[in-house]
């Protein structure tokens, strides 16, 4: 006798919603999705017809008042990302919020706390930490093969224009978005240099942001200096290039520097140092060959791969890779390295 298939809603209909559908719908049929939820009604009504989703609606709480939705995918403006997921998890769902986690360190220790006691699932979508090269760094650094690290160097440039802001209740607001390069855009360097280098270890040093579009109260550019225990780690991200998206991650060592970028398809750009490190990534370069983005193509395909793991950990009701504290930890580091910018901060009102 088979079990019924699982029943997950997406909450939030924009950008990157389509990664979520695309996700869960290549989990086969142990899972279906149940609902398509946005603040617009026609909103929601469109994007339900257009990927074959059951019910539509703006009632939030009437998706959670279904007892067969098991979990939510949370992908609406930043400031309401702590809020939702928590009535989520009160009503019992598993929860996948899009990043950030929240706007403060207090909401996000709070959310922890929250699917602890709840007994849920929670999960800031992380997904370049499960690109294959990613993934790959992490076992060469784990192994060995890069030795000591001496210094990280992250950067993104890309491009948004300004209607992006201006047509948007939210973004480029500190009370919305909670910054704009660094926390929507940046915010992917960042996460895999955490990954790499250890959620806990990384620091802000210092760091200096500024803008030029009027649209903006937020920051189009920034660069910061971090350390990871020992190891000096510079961040530089901007919005304000000619080129779409663009992102390089260098890892130095004693024994290897590997260099790649996160943008889709991700791509290998050095690895030398030792032979050993030469022919794993080889290896890992051949077999990181992506296929079509669903969504928005630098967004890439490894929602599906953070999907898997997060339905694999609410059929087994185990952990997943990727533990919830990381999420915490990026909020932490996030409002840390804006504090050293000299700027409001995630979810505050500049002084005026």
């Amino acid at each position: 006798m088979h079990s019924p298939p699982l029943s997950h809603a997406i909450v939030g209909c924009g950008r990157v919603a389509p990664n979520h559908v695309d996700a869960f719908r290549a989990l086969g049929e142990g899972w279906t999705l149940a609902w398509a939820c946005d603040r617009d009604p026609a909103v929601a009504a469109g994007f339900a017809a257009v990927h074959g989703i059951a019910e539509a609606t703006a009632d939030y709480e009437l998706v959670l008042a279904d007892p067969a939705v098991t979990s939510v995918s949370i992908a609406v403006d930043h400031a309401q990302h702590a809020a939702l997921a928590r009535r989520a998890l009160l009503a019992g769902k598993h929860v996948i919020v899009e990043k950030p986690l929240a706007l403060s360190a207090a909401d996000a220790e709070d959310l922890l706390e929250t699917a602890r006691s709840r007994g849920r699932i929670l999960t800031t979508v992380s997904q370049h930490r499960y690109d294959p090269l990613v993934v790959g760094v992490r076992e060469w650094l784990k192994a060995g093969l890069l030795g000591r690290l001496r210094f990280v160097r992250a950067s993104l440039e890309a491009s948004r224009e300004e209607v992006y802001y201006s047509d948007s209740y939210w973004r480029g607001t500190w009370r919305g978005e909670g910054g704009s390069a660094l926390i929507n855009q940046g915010y992917h360097c960042l996460d895999v240099t955490q990954a790499v280098c250890g959620d806990l270890t990384v620091r802000a040093a210092a760091a200096s942001a500024g803008d030029l579009y009027s649209a903006l109260e937020t920051e189009d550019t920034i660069g910061a200096l971090l350390t990871a225990g020992p190891v000096p780690v510079t961040l530089t991200v901007t919005i304000g290039s000619t080129v779409t998206w663009r992102t390089r991650l260098e890892f130095v060592g004693t024994e290897g520097t590997v260099e790649l970028d996160i943008d889709h398809p991700a791509r290998l750009h050095r690895a030398t140092g030792n032979p050993e490190l030469e022919r794993r990534a080889a290896e890992c370069d051949q077999s990181a060959v992506a296929a079509e983005a669903p969504g928005i193509d630098y967004y890439g395909i490894s929602h599906r791969r953070q999907i898997a793991d997060f339905a694999a950990a609410v059929a087994a009701g185990g952990a997943m890779d990727v533990r919830p504290e990381a999420g915490v930890a990026m909020v932490r580091l996030l409002g840390s390295l804006y504090a050293a910018a000299g700027l409001p901060g995630p979810g505050q009102i500049p002084a005026s």
